[in-house]
């Protein structure tokens, strides 16, 4: 009898999850913290849509979905929980970001959601409970600027892999960009670069003028670091590699740059701070996924496997 009525129950909530106005059902739960359909849908959503950020090949089985996807709910609840037990808030202006980040979100994608049965309000939560994390990472390592040695060693890491540059980039084609270059034109090209090279130039507006003198643009200053993406392979280690106030070519198979090196601890404290946060992240996330992991070892889930299996079919 005992068994009747839990399936008859089971039954019930798969039922209710299916009709559309019913509210979300508890999907599973977490160390005694229930996480609800919508949740679980969310978190499902986003390793069947991007399978390779979990290791997995595309085209996910139920069960590699299903369990990257609790992972992921595990992650939320440890989240929550720490930003409570850390008694940390969030300031108007972030709560402000969070609400805009998901304005744009459900701007773009909100018949995507509703389709996989997640509201706006839960993705709220979500957005919610990521920025939160950025709050407690920041307590967990985050030591303060009056810290000398531990600011000193942001700024090392921040010299060491960052570069500041002016570069003038043109490319092996004509002037609508469809037809390769002779190689006549691709020499005078190159002989142009190379007469902006020889050069010497007291700054990066004179480098910038000199370029322009030649008939090129040049980009603003810009930061970049070693996994800024946009770049060829091998170009951040060359413009890092070169003096500052200097300016050196790179040659690709389709392209040619002139790099300008600025000196990135000369811009000062103000450029930085700019890099502060990332720097911090870059030193301390192998440490804060550790610590994660092992909080995340320690929870225990109960899962409803029939509302699960029926939430993963609905997204696949």
């Amino acid at each position: 009898m005992k068994k009747i009525i839990t399936a008859l129950l089971t039954c019930f909530l798969l039922f209710s999850f299916c009709a559309c106005e019913m509210k979300p059902v508890t999907a599973l739960t977490i160390s005694g913290a229930d996480i609800n359909s919508e949740i679980l849908a969310y978190y499902a959503d986003k390793v069947a849509s991007r399978p390779s950020d979990y290791g997995l090949e595309d085209g996910p089985s139920v069960e590699e979905i299903k369990e990257n996807a609790i992972e992921l709910c595990k992650k939320y609840i440890a989240m929550n929980t720490w930003f409570t037990e850390m008694n940390l808030y969030l300031t108007s202006a972030e709560k402000t970001q969070v609400a805009q980040n998901v304005n744009d979100i459900w701007v773009r994608a909100e018949n995507h959601y509703k389709k996989i049965g997640v509201s706006r309000q839960t993705l709220t939560k979500i957005k919610t409970s990521e920025a939160y994390e950025d709050k407690v990472f920041t307590v967990l390592y985050d030591r303060g600027k009056d810290n000398a040695e531990y600011e000193n060693k942001l700024t090392d890491y921040f010299l060491e892999n960052y570069v500041s540059i002016r570069t003038v980039c043109a490319y092996y084609t004509t002037g609508d960009g469809k037809a390769t270059m002779s190689q006549q034109e691709k020499n005078e090209l190159i002989d142009n670069f190379k007469k902006l090279k020889s050069q010497s130039f007291s700054d990066a507006d004179s480098f910038a003028q000199a370029a322009e003198n030649l008939g090129y643009a040049a980009t603003d200053s810009v930061v970049i670091g070693r996994s800024t993406e946009g770049y060829p392979e091998g170009f951040f280690d060359s413009a890092f590699s070169q003096n500052s106030d200097t300016v050196q070519l790179i040659e690709y198979d389709d392209c040619i740059f002139a790099v300008y090196k600025e000196n990135l601890e000369a811009k000062g404290e103000g450029v930085f701070s700019s890099y502060r946060s990332a720097c911090i992240v870059a030193l301390y996330q192998a440490d804060y996924d550790e610590y994660l992991d092992n909080f995340i070892a320690t929870l225990t889930v109960e899962e409803k496997s029939m509302i699960i299996k029926q939430i993963i079919r609905k997204i696949k």
